[in-house]
């Protein structure tokens, strides 16, 4: 990851996932009801599904030309396509 801020986003990001998974964990050791567990990892797919976005929308360019000498038609294409990815995950 390119950026110290987008870095700091996704740990924090990926940490509040954590945190609600261990309270998944404990629903499940109490018994709580299926229909309840299933609605908390409905949240955490949702949440890691916007983690990915994020990375997508600050970091995809950089991360998929990084060991490439592009040129600028290459860095337009790849844009253009994250864009896309973007616009079709939206």
């Amino acid at each position: 990851m390119p950026s110290l801020e987008a870095k700091t986003e996704v740990l924090n990001r990926l940490r509040n996932v954590k945190g609600h998974i261990s309270g998944i964990e404990r629903m499940v050791e109490e018994g709580q009801e299926c229909s309840n567990v299933l609605i908390q990892l409905s949240a955490i797919r949702a949440s890691i599904e916007k983690i990915g976005i994020y990375i997508l929308e600050n970091n995809a360019v950089e991360c998929l030309l990084k060991d490439m000498t592009p040129d600028f038609k290459d860095k337009e294409k790849v844009e253009r396509i994250v864009k896309q990815m973007l616009s079709f995950l939206k």
